[in-house]
C-alpha cells in the first residue's frame, strides 16, 4: 500500500504522458490503482515496484484507448509501446534523482536555497520576488537559472551521472 501510495505521482505523470492529454488520466490511475490493488499478491518485493506498476498502467491505458478508438484518431499500438518504453526507462532512477536534488539543495547557501523554495515550493512569482528584492526581474531570473544549473550538476554526480 505504501510503494502503491508513494507511485501516484509517477503513474498519473506515466499514463498522461501515453494519453498524451491529462484530462482522462486520473480516471485511468483509478482504474490503473484498482488492476494493481487486485493484483498485489502477484508483485515480488524484492523487486522494484514501478516497472510492475508501469506495465499494468500501460495495459490499463491500452484498454482505455480500445474504449474511446472510435471516436478520435489514437497513436497505434507500437508507437504506445515505445512511448511508454521511452518513459519507464527515463524514469527508472527518479527516486535517486529525487534523494539527489533533496541532498543538493540542502548544500546551496541558505539565500539561496530560501529563494529556490519560496520560487519553487512555493509558486512565488520571479516578478514578486525580484520586486521584494529590489532587482530587475530579468537579473533574478537569470540568478535562478544558474542556482538550476548548478543542481543539475549536482543531481547527475549524486545519482551516478545518468539522467
Amino acid at each position: 500500500m505504501q510503494r502503491l501510495t508513494a507511485a501516484q505521482s509517477h503513474l498519473y505523470a506515466f499514463i498522461g504522458s501515453l494519453l498524451g492529454s491529462t484530462r482522462e488520466a486520473p480516471d485511468v490511475l483509478q482504474e490503473t490503482n484498482l488492476v494493481l490493488w487486485q493484483r498485489s499478491a502477484e508483485y515480488d518485493p524484492a523487486r522494484p515496484f514501478l516497472p510492475w506498476a508501469y506495465t499494468l498502467a500501460r495495459y490499463q491505458v491500452m484498454t482505455h484507448r480500445k474504449k474511446i478508438s472510435r471516436d478520435r484518431v489514437v497513436l497505434d499500438d507500437d508507437l504506445m509501446g515505445e512511448v511508454a518504453a521511452a518513459v519507464a526507462s527515463r524514469n527508472h532512477n527518479l527516486e535517486d534523482r529525487l534523494r539527489a536534488l533533496g541532498e543538493c539543495i540542502g548544500k546551496l547557501p541558505g539565500p539561496q536555497r530560501d529563494l529556490i523554495r519560496r520560487r519553487y515550493a512555493d509558486g512565488q512569482a520571479v516578478k514578486a520576488l525580484a520586486a521584494e528584492r529590489g532587482q530587475p526581474p530579468k537579473a533574478l531570473a537569470v540568478l535562478l537559472y544558474r542556482i538550476r544549473l548548478a543542481l543539475g550538476k549536482c543531481i547527475e554526480q549524486a545519482a551516478g551521472g545518468t539522467p
